[in-house]
């Protein structure tokens, strides 16, 4: 059931990410082509462009933990059973702190910064942070899946 639902919210963090790269492709051409071409620069592309990219970043790095996509260097034996299982182990207990941290220092600095204001698009500067604890959010329920994985792992 949990390996369905992470399934299903990593095809929606695929989609959306496509829509996302996209729609910044889109803002930083519109954003050379008015400056440099038109000679009439436009004030909110560059800020569209940050918050596009501030999500892609944050949703990507959730995305990459499921997909085990993140660089790794082996320095150990990781053919010997009990090595593996103990980086495993630790990974996910070093993956935790960090989806930790980003959820809840994540939460606080949204909330710190959502009472200012993009000036260019007339938004809380609440959506340029939350993709942080999103994120923290996404990867707690990732590594919830890898848990499972590593406990069958274990018992089978």
């Amino acid at each position: 059931m949990l390996h369905r639902l992470c399934d299903w919210v990593a095809a929606i963090l695929r989609v959306l990410s496509w829509i996302a790269f996209a729609a910044l492709i889109i803002t930083v051409a519109l954003q050379v082509l008015a400056r440099d071409i038109l000679q009439a620069p436009m004030i909110w592309t560059g800020d569209v462009a940050q918050l596009l990219f501030t999500w892609l970043i944050f949703l990507g790095a959730a995305a990459g933990l499921r997909l085990g996509s993140h660089y790794t260097v082996d320095l150990l034996p990781m053919h010997r059973r009990f090595v593996r299982l103990s980086t495993d182990w630790i990974g996910l207990v070093a993956g935790v702190l960090i989806a930790l941290l980003l959820l809840i220092c994540g939460w606080e600095l949204t909330v710190i910064r959502s009472t200012a204001v993009i000036q260019s698009l007339g938004i809380s500067r609440f959506w340029m942070f939350l993709p942080i604890p999103v994120s923290g959010a996404l990867m707690i329920l990732f590594l919830a899946e890898m848990l499972q994985g590593l406990l069958t792992r274990r018992v089978a």
